[in-house]
């Protein structure tokens, strides 16, 4: 008996060790964070991440990473059938268009029951991620430009930092000479992917300029004058008609291009444009320090373009208050402590040290602007983008006049336009 009593009493214990283990395992939720930069960048992350998984216990996340170009397509064949990560790192464009495939968690009464950081008005791009009043992603990593510079070299030519787009003209000149140093390089290309794009609209912009904005409610035109397109062309074209910029950038379309990255390094362009990325490759292969500044003023304001990531909450999801934390966290000062990003939000990026070469930036991101009236209007931005692009590189390779060029851009636009709207 005492023999059956004691396999009873056996058998009785499995059955609970096997009854509670699974109910110790649900305990601790398990959530998928997926994000696209290269692994070359991520060590900050994972660090942050790490910090998280040994300070929540309850809470472990897990980090995956795929190429921003798979991630809109790999969503939008996960999500519809149940799958997915729980957290997900976004362009900020591109949150609009997941929500209305519905392929975000609407953020609301997560956010209602506990805001982040320093509340809801403290995010920088938040419109991008609004869409219909309601919210489905946080703005979390912003860049912007800031004007990258040699500051030897506009020592020794006694310039000081260019405040505005005639300052920069200006300065420019003094720092050319004849032996093959460039007062500013930039590129100048004509693809539809070129960066002129950036510095045409940074000028328009502060010049009290647009392509194309909405003057009342559903309504939309091309406000822009074939005089402020021509007077923008006619600018940055003198930088290479003056010899200030050299001809062969007119050839090149990215700002990571080797020709502008070593320039600067190497002292053959004095001044240029960059994103944080790229000038700190810059800065990697320079002979001399390199300092950032902001981007020069126009006749109404100094402004530059507002980008970044956004992150977001799979529908699917089986735990959306702790993939709600750890957002949270995400969004905090400690996440960029080590993460390698400018965060977006005002409040963090006046908490936090950066770099003093990079102070730039931090001036620059409370100024900057998204490109959201473009991205609402019927006009694709990739057409304009295009367009823009392909025009100034025709009056740059002298094929055809800045009056020309700009009548053009404003034709083609307008039938953008009306082809957008029907």
């Amino acid at each position: 008996m005492k023999n059956i009593a004691w396999r009873r009493a056996a058998l009785m214990s499995t059955c609970l060790v096997a009854l509670s283990a699974p109910s110790l395992a649900q305990d601790q939720v398990n959530l998928i964070f997926r994000q696209f930069d290269p692994p070359t960048e991520t060590a900050g992350l994972q660090s942050a991440i790490d910090a998280w998984n040994a300070n929540n216990a309850d809470i472990q996340v897990r980090m995956e990473t795929m190429a921003g170009g798979d991630t809109l397509a790999q969503l939008a064949r996960e999500v519809p059938a149940g799958a997915g990560p729980d957290i997900q790192h976004m362009a900020f464009v591109w949150t609009r268009d997941l929500a209305k495939s519905n392929l975000l968690l609407e953020l609301g009464p997560l956010i209602e029951a506990d805001a982040p950081g320093s509340g809801i008005d403290d995010f920088l791009a938040l419109e991008l991620a609004t869409l219909d009043g309601k919210i489905y992603g946080m703005p979390w990593s912003a860049d912007t430009f800031a004007m990258a510079y040699r500051p030897d070299l506009l020592e020794a030519a006694g310039v000081t930092h260019p405040d505005t787009w005639e300052e920069l003209t200006s300065a420019a000149q003094a720092l050319s000479n004849s032996d093959g140093q460039f007062g500013l390089c930039f590129p100048a290309g004509s693809s539809p992917d070129s960066g002129m794009w950036t510095l045409v609209n940074y000028y328009l912009w502060s010049n009290g300029s647009t392509l194309i904005d909405e003057t009342s409610p559903g309504v939309w035109e091309i406000t822009a004058t074939a005089a402020d397109i021509a007077a923008a062309m006619t600018y940055f074209n003198n930088f290479f008609a003056s010899g200030t910029a050299p001809e062969s950038l007119i050839t090149v379309n990215s700002w990571g291009d080797p020709e502008l990255i070593g320039g600067l390094g190497r002292g053959d362009c004095a001044i240029t444009f960059f994103p944080p990325q790229t000038f700190r490759a810059a800065q990697g292969q320079s002979e001399m320090p390199l300092l950032t500044g902001m981007i020069p003023a126009g006749s109404e304001k100094r402004i530059s373009h507002l980008g970044g990531r956004a992150l977001g909450i799979n529908p699917n999801t089986k735990h959306p208050k702790e993939a709600w934390a750890f957002v949270r966290y995400l969004l905090s000062p400690e996440t960029f402590k080590t993460y390698n990003q400018y965060p977006a939000q005002k409040s963090v990026l006046d908490v936090l040290d950066f770099p003093e070469n990079e102070q730039g930036y931090v001036d620059m991101l409370p100024q900057a602007q998204t490109f959201e009236r473009y991205i609402s209007s019927p006009i694709a931005v990739s057409s304009m983008t295009g367009l823009i692009n392909r025009e100034f590189g025709a009056v740059f390779s002298g094929q055809r006049s800045p009056e020309e060029a700009s009548q053009l851009v404003l034709d083609e636009l307008q039938t953008l336009l009306t082809r957008g709207k029907s």
